[in-house]
């Protein structure tokens, strides 16, 4: 590297006849070492089709030299590597890139400046801005502490990164306050710049623009293949890299599963994955889909091949009502509002959900029998209802002091009484600007039907502990707070002030 690091690597050559030539080159830049299952999934399987990878160990993990911070450096290694990689005599000329996760994140960076030898790039479930990740609609997300431990320590682990994280000790870390003093204390000198991330809320500040990559969605040029799953955590970002790349017209083909975000990352993606490079990066005939968008549709159990994302859609609206239902048919004036407090010390659990490991869908009907949750459930629908695209919550919504945190779900109930998550989403309340108590929010993208009989529910609460961390209700950052004060939420529904908006298929 430019700064004197050393970085360990390896490299992979297919195993042909004399007469061939390998089919293109893979660079794969990777904080979870070189070994086992990494090695398997990011490189080994690609030189058993015929590609050459290069798969390079970022700095301060598996044997490079330097300090990991976790997404600062890799615009700058990865321009590095690949003008090392062109004067190697293995160079073929032109290369594309690969990875899930983190190593997708690795490529948005590189994108930001995109070399012109660069044919083709395959980004599964990942994010181009870190500063979102860590926080999310002004929320600090837990798992960015397991998270920053695991990839610290896992030279230790001979390979089994989650066997040296202890689940009762992680947990007593997430529910302590102050979270921070809690977790430098985990670290143990390890992962500090985890720390820094804690302490600095604002998104716009100077401090994170360099794992910021908006700029790529720009300036990339080549063919792209994104893939995401309705429960993995970093859907967000994989759909708007994707609206925008195809909006100025540049090829990306979209894959989302009803996955978590492990699920979508692992081995059912590589058939997809060696078509999309056989046809880009080899230049053979595959039988690759003619509609660039592939999504699962729940409810119906199918997927569905489409030319974009989302489809035309026309709204239906669905009111909430001081009983706690939902209607197509807006409530009355004297509709009554309804309330409920969210206690820090005991907060609103997380129930599944987009979740960096396990979540998913599950059943969610414990939220009806909270007192800290409103729980607005349809009548049986008599008919099928199609839902294509973001949700979205408007609500006539206060607080009793404007430190406080929002959470909604869109849930469906079966005809047993059972009910699953679908989509979710929160935001931060603190110093929002709003007019007056109106509020909306849009939640994550979703393919459903809703079928005959099932019911329609939506979740409101104020938080969902561990994956938001707790807010204090005070004002103090919600890491370092000492101090938990509860908070009363209200919502008012006279007139149909408050609204369920579905993007439903014409």
């Amino acid at each position: 590297m430019p700064d004197g690091i050393e970085l360990a690597a390896d490299f992979y050559q297919p195993d042909l006849p004399a007469d061939k030539k390998p089919y293109g080159l893979l660079y794969v830049l990777s904080p979870y070492g070189r070994k086992g299952v990494m090695a398997l999934l990011n490189a080994k399987c690609f030189a058993a089709r015929g590609y050459m990878v290069l798969l390079v160990s970022c700095r301060g993990t598996a044997g490079s030299g330097g300090t990991f911070v976790a997404a600062m450096a890799e615009q700058a290694d990865s321009q590095a590597i690949v003008k090392w990689m062109r004067e190697q005599p293995w160079y073929p000329g032109k290369f594309a890139t690969f990875g899930p996760s983190y190593l997708g994140y690795a490529q948005w960076a590189l994108l930001r400046d995109p070399p012109k030898d660069l044919i083709a790039s395959v980004i599964l479930c990942s994010i181009y801005d870190h500063s979102l990740l860590a926080w999310t609609n002004g929320v600090y997300r837990t798992d960015r502490i397991p998270w920053s431990y695991i990839v610290a320590r896992q030279d230790e682990a001979n390979g089994r990164i989650v066997s040296i994280l202890d689940p009762r000790k992680l947990k007593s870390v997430i529910e302590a306050t102050p979270l921070y003093d809690a977790t430098e204390s985990f670290f143990e000198g390890r992962a500090s710049y985890q720390l820094e991330f804690m302490t600095t809320p604002n998104v716009d500040d100077p401090f994170w623009v360099q794992c910021k990559h908006h700029a790529a969605l720009d300036l990339v040029n080549t063919p792209l293949l994104l893939r995401s799953g309705w429960y993995d955590t970093l859907t967000v970002q994989t759909l708007a890299a994707y609206a925008r790349v195809r909006d100025r017209g540049i090829k990306v083909y979209l894959t989302v599963g009803p996955w978590t975000h492990v699920e979508a990352c692992g081995s059912n993606a590589i058939p997809e994955v060696f078509e999309f490079l056989d046809e880009y990066v080899a230049g053979r005939k595959t039988n690759h889909r003619s509609l660039s968008v592939k999504v699962f549709i729940t409810g119906a159990e199918e997927w569905r091949s489409l030319p974009s994302w989302p489809p035309a859609t026309e709204e239906r609206t669905f009111y909430l009502y001081g009983d706690k239902t939902l209607s197509v048919r807006p409530p009355a004036a004297d509709s009554p509002s309804a309330s409920f407090t969210y206690d820090p010390h005991d907060p609103t659990p997380t129930v599944g959900g987009p979740l960096m490991a396990r979540g998913g869908r599950v059943d969610d009907s414990v939220y009806a029998s909270r007192s800290d949750v409103l729980v607005y459930t349809s009548a049986p629908l008599k008919e099928d209802v199609e839902v294509m695209g973001k949700p979205v919550i408007q609500l006539a919504h206060s607080t009793d002091v404007p430190y406080a945190d929002i959470w909604i779900r869109l849930s469906e109930v079966d005809a047993d009484g059972v009910s699953h998550n679908l989509t979710e989403n929160w935001q931060a309340l603190d110093g929002l600007e709003r007019q007056g108590d109106e509020f909306s929010l849009t939640l994550v993208d979703r393919a459903h039907v809703f079928k005959k009989n099932t019911c329609i529910r939506v979740i409101v609460a104020g938080g969902s502990f561990p994956l938001m961390t707790r807010n204090p209700g005070t004002g103090v950052n919600r890491t370092q707070a000492k101090e938990l004060k509860a908070v009363t939420h209200t919502v008012q529904h006279a007139n149909g002030i408050s609204r369920l908006i579905l993007p439903c298929s014409t």
